[in-house]
Formats: structure tokens, C-alpha cells, sequence
């Protein structure tokens, strides 16, 4: 470890933590305690904070005190993991319309995170979060980073479709060593400038969505044949399922290993071990349940239904919460990078697709996430391109809708994507699922083909 790795783990890290009020430092050094307990020890944890969440929500949380009296369950009645099947699964829906009754009413909002998601549902879902939940989410992804081989402190660049707007985001990418790309614009010009700003960085690390990170390697193929970085050690991927195909083609460009993270709202940070052989969830933060529900897949591994109980957050708790999401379970009990939490194959079920227009610009799910997750008056979305010079924005609103915000959403759209295609904009009461129990965001018609 340099001096400057020193630095930030043992200065800057606990000063951030000091100023926000977190708790960052003090967790990440539990949890790379943690990592090595055994079997056991990880159960016993999970039970332990699981009877505390249980009375929290039962004496504090509306929402599940109503659920509780009803179904004449008491706390003392959720002793184990294994009770949990006593409570049914929650959905997103079902807090959404309990209109505020998911917030705990004995902590006050200023002492809080707000939050909100969306993801590859499209549901846009606004709810808060506790500082020592955030805490150790934030440290959870930081052990997911040393897996890589990541140390505080090493350059890295992060390529997001969200601008930095805030300055205390800048500071802590200043003091985090960390270049901070923002594009919106799926282009060659834009990933053009994207490699140049990357290649004089010469970061160790590289994360980012898989779309984006896919065109990028493909553009510094056509320009440059491979990565002309020196120092680039591993790339992390979020945000979306990552397939086989574009793995390995940013691996062969970039010429080094990609370590896969998935995380949702309620859940546990799953990250890539090592071994490369499974994800492993930080089973500290959350309960994961895997579960079979009928559905017919034509994957003859059998993913399961991934239900998640959060043990952190008691500012709005999500208890047996439905993820919307589908695992692989991997057929071994240990791996070889020597954890003893659960081995997972595969995430399933958040692929989106990438629209194309006719001049080659793409637009993937992250871009339509982004602008959409902030726009309280749009319920859900999902966008559909039938044929290449035409797009369909479908929106569920709620009644704070009005025709500004119809204006306001059309041309933001219309402008973005560009003149060679009509975008519409329409308002619809469903919007239908997948068979595996999905809403879709993006959906492009198969026979329009992306330029490979």
C-alpha cells in the first residue's frame, strides 16, 4: 500500500465520514472482518439483526404494523430466517401505494438519505434510506472493489450518463483519485472523446454500465485496434445484466478482466469474486431469498425469483421485498476464493435493449432511467421501437400530470434523439410484463440491427 493509498484510507475516508455523518471507515473494516466468517457466523449475524428489524417495524413502521396485526403476527414470532415465510412478499407496488406508511415515525427525515429507484423495471420509486445503511452499502461496494484488487486511493474513472452537478460529489472524486466522465450521447465523436479523456487519465480502474462500455471498446477497436492504456488493472460493470458477448469484448479490447456488481433497492451488493467463478452477495446487509415460481424458462438452469429482506435499512424497511429480478444459483457449497457466502452463477432478468436511429446514434435503457427517475408526475415507462425511424414512449402517470409535463417530456426527447426519428409520446393504463415477470423499459424490434 503507497503512502497515497494510506492517505485516503486512513485520513480522507474517516474525514468524509466526520462531514456527512456516515460511517464508511468504521463499517468497511467489519466487513473485511466479516468476509472470512464462517457459515455459522453469517447466520447467526442475519438473525440477530433480522429480530431487531422485526420489532422496529412492528413498534415504528405503519405499513407492517397494519400487515402484522392482520395476519395476527406477533415479533416474537420471527425468530429465524426461516420464519420469514411467514410474512407474504412485498412488492414495489404495495409500498408505493401505502402512500408514505413504509417510513419509520420515530426518525426524523433531516437525519435521513433520500433516495430513489428505478432500474430496469421502470417504476420509478422514491423512498429513504438510513446514514448507516448507506454506510455500509457504500463499504460492501468498496470489499466488492478489493476483490479486484482495488486500494483507496488508486485512479479510476467512472463513465455515467448523469452529469456532476453537486460540488461535494467533485470534492470527493478530487480527493478519491477519481475521474467522473458524464455522457449522454451515445456517439463515435462522443466515445471518440471519451478514449482520449480515458487514455491521459491512464486510470487503474474503469467502471461503468455494460452498453456504454461495449460501443466504447468497439470505437477504440476501429481507431486503435486495442486500449492503449498502461496501468488499467480491471473494469467493474453495474447497472444491467452483462452477457457473454459483451464481456468478452471489452475484455479483449481492453485487455483485462471484468469484475460484474449487481445491487437493487433493499438488497445486498452481489460482486464478481476472484475466482471469477460465482457472484457473492454481502450477506451482512440483506436476507436473500431464491424461490421458484412457476414460471416456464426455456434456460435450462431454472433461475429462481430473488427476494431480499433488508437488515440495515430501518428508515423504510423492505421485509420478504420482490426484487423483479432472477438468479442462477451456482451447484457448489464453497468457492475457491474461500467465502462462505452464497454462490450465485448468474443474474437474470434486468437485459435491456439499445434503440438505434438511422444515423447510428444509439440510446440504451440507462439514458431513459436517468431522465425519468426524477419525474414524480411519470409512474411507469417503456419505450419500444417497432420500426428504425420511429420511437414509442408509453408513461403510466399519476394525477399530477399535466400538459406541461407532456411538453416538457416530448421535446426533451424529440431533441435528444434526433430529427430522423419520430418520437411519440403516449399515455396507457398497463404496461404489460415479460413472461418471467419483468416490465421492460427498452424494446426494440430484433429485425433492426445494431451496428456490429
Amino acid at each position: 500500500m503507497s503512502n497515497k493509498n494510506k492517505i485516503a484510507e486512513n485520513i480522507f475516508l474517516p474525514l468524509s465520514d466526520m462531514f456527512f455523518g456516515t460511517s464508511v471507515s468504521r463499517q468497511l473494516k467489519f466487513l473485511r472482518t466479516s468476509q472470512y466468517w464462517s457459515r455459522e457466523q453469517i447466520d447467526n449475524y442475519q438473525n440477530s439483526r433480522l429480530r431487531e428489524l422485526i420489532l422496529h417495524s412492528y413498534q415504528n413502521v405503519p405499513f407492517y404494523r397494519e400487515l402484522f396485526t392482520d395476519l395476527r403476527i406477533k415479533p416474537s414470532d420471527i425468530q429465524t430466517k426461516e420464519d420469514l415465510k411467514k410474512i407474504p412478499i412485498i412488492t414495489k407496488e404495495d409500498l408505493r401505494k401505502s402512500k408514505g406508511k413504509h417510513i419509520a415515525t420515530n426518525l426524523k427525515k433531516k437525519d435521513l438519505v433520500y433516495a430513489s429507484s428505478s432500474g430496469s423495471t421502470g417504476e420509478p420509486f422514491q423512498f429513504y434510506k438510513t446514514k448507516s445503511s448507506e454506510s455500509i452499502l457504500t463499504a460492501a461496494a468498496i470489499r466488492g472493489w478489493d476483490w479486484m484488487g482495488y486500494q483507496l486511493g488508486d485512479p479510476y474513472v467512472k463513465l455515467s450518463n448523469n452529469s456532476r452537478s453537486s460540488l461535494l460529489k467533485r470534492i470527493q472524486d478530487y480527493l478519491n483519485n477519481s475521474l467522473y466522465l458524464s455522457s449522454k450521447q451515445l456517439t463515435s465523436e462522443e466515445f471518440n472523446r471519451l478514449a482520449q479523456l480515458i487514455f491521459n487519465y491512464n486510470p487503474k480502474y474503469l467502471r461503468g454500465y455494460p452498453t456504454p462500455l461495449y460501443f466504447l471498446a468497439q470505437q477504440i477497436e476501429k481507431n486503435h485496434g486495442t486500449y492503449q492504456g498502461s496501468a488499467l488493472r480491471a473494469i467493474n460493470t453495474t447497472g444491467v445484466t452483462l452477457s457473454d458477448k459483451v464481456r468478452n469484448k471489452i475484455e479483449e479490447i481492453f485487455g483485462v478482466k471484468i469484475f460484474d456488481a449487481y445491487s437493487c433497492e433493499g438488497g445486498s451488493v452481489f460482486f464478481e469474486c476472484p475466482s471469477h467463478n460465482y457472484y457473492h452477495p454481502s450477506e451482512e446487509y440483506a436476507i436473500q431469498e431464491y424461490l421458484e415460481d412457476g414460471f416456464t424458462f426455456s434456460d435450462p438452469a431454472k433461475p429462481l425469483r430473488h427476494i431480499t429482506t433488508d437488515l440495515h435499512n430501518f428508515a423504510s424497511p423492505f421485509i420478504r421485498y420482490d426484487t423483479q429480478d432472477y438468479i442462477v444459483k451456482g451447484e457448489e457449497k464453497t468457492c475457491s476464493c474461500g467465502t462462505h457466502f452464497q454462490n450465485i452463477k448468474k443474474i437474470l432478468g434486468r437485459d435491456s435493449d439499445v434503440l438505434v436511429t438511422p444515423s447510428g446514434k444509439y440510446v440504451s435503457a440507462e439514458n431513459f432511467v436517468a431522465y425519468f427517475e426524477w419525474i414524480i408526475e411519470v409512474e411507469q415507462i417503456q419505450v419500444v421501437q417497432n420500426i428504425i425511424n420511429e420511437i414509442i414512449i408509453k408513461m403510466i402517470v399519476n394525477d399530477k400530470f399535466t400538459n406541461d409535463t407532456l411538453e416538457k417530456v416530448q421535446s426533451y426527447w424529440q431533441t435528444y434523439i434526433g430529427s430522423d426519428v419520430n418520437v411519440i409520446v403516449e399515455i396507457v393504463d398497463e404496461i404489460k410484463l415479460t413472461p418471467t415477470g419483468k416490465r421492460r423499459i427498452v424494446i426494440r424490434n430484433p429485425e433492426i440491427k445494431l451496428n456490429d
